[in-house]
Formats: C-alpha cells, sequence, structure tokens
C-alpha cells in the first residue's frame, strides 16, 4: 500500500489540482466501518445499523457498520455507493482534518492526501478558480469538515453522559452466515434498552433534553440493517 502524503490545501500548490469525487472505490473506502455524528442519525438510520465504540482517547463516537470483516465496505459496487446517504466521513475524502491543537478545533486546516488515486484526475473537480477563490465544491468541503468537527465535539459530549448514567453495554456480534461461516464484531456498544425504559425524574429530563433519547431510539431501530448486510456479502 502505498504511503499517504498530506499537503495543507492552498491556492499556491493546488490551483490546478482536480479531484475525482464521483468515485469511491479507493483503498481509503476499504474499510468495515466510518465515524458518524449525531446530526447524521435522522438520516444514517434509514441505511446503515448504526453502534457506539471507543477512540484511542477513551472518548465514545458513534459508527456506521459498512461489512463485517476488516476491510470490507459492502456499500460499494464498483465505483459507485449503495445508499441514497453517503456519510460525511466518507464524502470528506481524500481530505482530512489537521489540527495542531486538540484544544483549539478552530485553529484547524484542511489537508489532502496526494497520493489518493482520486487526485489529479483530469475528469475530476478544481479546487479554486482563476482567481484563486474556492470553488463550490470545494466549499461543499469546508462545509463537510465544519459539521464533522462540531458535530464530533457534540456527539463526545452526549456519549459522554449517556456512558456516565451508565446507559450503554458492550455487545458483541456473531453473524451466522447461510453459507455456514461465521461473522464476529467485537468492541461495539449500544444503549442497554432496560436501563433507558427505567429512567425517572432528574436522569429522564437530563436524557430529553440532552437528545439522548432520541438517539437512543435511532440507534436501536437502525439494527435492521444488519440484514441487508449479510444479504449483501451472500450476493457478492
Amino acid at each position: 500500500m502505498s504511503k499517504k502524503q498530506y499537503e495543507l490545501v492552498n491556492t499556491e500548490a493546488h490551483n490546478d489540482l482536480k479531484i475525482n469525487h464521483k468515485n469511491f472505490n479507493i483503498k481509503d473506502n476499504h474499510v468495515n466501518a466510518c465515524v458518524v455524528v449525531a446530526s447524521e442519525l435522522s438520516t444514517l438510520i434509514h441505511e446503515y445499523p448504526i453502534f457506539i465504540t471507543k477512540r484511542d482517547d477513551g472518548n465514545y463516537q458513534l459508527t456506521a457498520l459498512l461489512g463485517t470483516e476488516t476491510g470490507e465496505n459492502l456499500y460499494l459496487d464498483g465505483s459507485k455507493w449503495r445508499s441514497t446517504y453517503i456519510p460525511l466521513d466518507i464524502l470528506r475524502k481524500p481530505f482530512h482534518a489537521f489540527i495542531p491543537d486538540n484544544n483549539d478545533l478552530s485553529k484547524g486546516s484542511i489537508a489532502i492526501d496526494i497520493s489518493s488515486e482520486n487526485v489529479g484526475d483530469p475528469t475530476g473537480e478544481l479546487l479554486f478558480t482563476a482567481n484563486g477563490e474556492t470553488t463550490d465544491y470545494f466549499k461543499r468541503i469546508e462545509s463537510t469538515f465544519s459539521q464533522l468537527m462540531g458535530g464530533t465535539a457534540y456527539t463526545t459530549e452526549l456519549l459522554k453522559l449517556a456512558s456516565d448514567l451508565e446507559l450503554l453495554e458492550q455487545v458483541s456480534l456473531n453473524i451466522d452466515l447461510p453459507n455456514g461461516e461465521k461473522a464476529n464484531i467485537n468492541g461495539l456498544f449500544t444503549f442497554d434498552k432496560q436501563k433507558v425504559t427505567a429512567l425517572k425524574g432528574k436522569a429522564l429530563k437530563q436524557c430529553h433534553d440532552s437528545g439522548i433519547l432520541q438517539i437512543c431510539h435511532l440507534i436501536l431501530s437502525s439494527s435492521l440493517h444488519l440484514q441487508k448486510l449479510i444479504n449483501w456479502k451472500m450476493n457478492k
């Protein structure tokens, strides 16, 4: 696998650079999960199974399952994506957030992986106009990062509160495939339905006002899409 090469996006170096944002079949997308934020849930739950995972820093995050094993993305269909709504974490590629200080997200910049297969495609979209202004395409990328950065902080706070209230439980998915094989996915969390149902008084109001109850119901309702992943896997 080629080494990623990051460059901070700027008009001098990238004025003529074009990006093919319509091809999703790139190495970065050969993953079985992607991070999502709370503001995406109301749309995502119609097409993706959503769970909770832990980041390296110990904080919780929302995660959409894309496949049943490492490197497997069942939402890829050639260069196309097999759903109406595409998660922000997928749409932002091959761009990445460059944040020198994790305590001050407002000072972040956008970097691009120039080694990505979609970078430098003559059929793609420019980042800047001839006058050095950002194109509509790159404005969409900037908006995507704005939603991701703000959404990540908000989602982290909500899930920390849910954890503090002991509403989360760890789960493992043991999926029996029709061909006799088994798929095991560990390191997942979801809401404990019994504990959520038993909420009363101050804790119940806190969960209602913060949005935790809505997130809980959305996540639990998304599990039906696991069967869709199994069907796709068996028809590959």
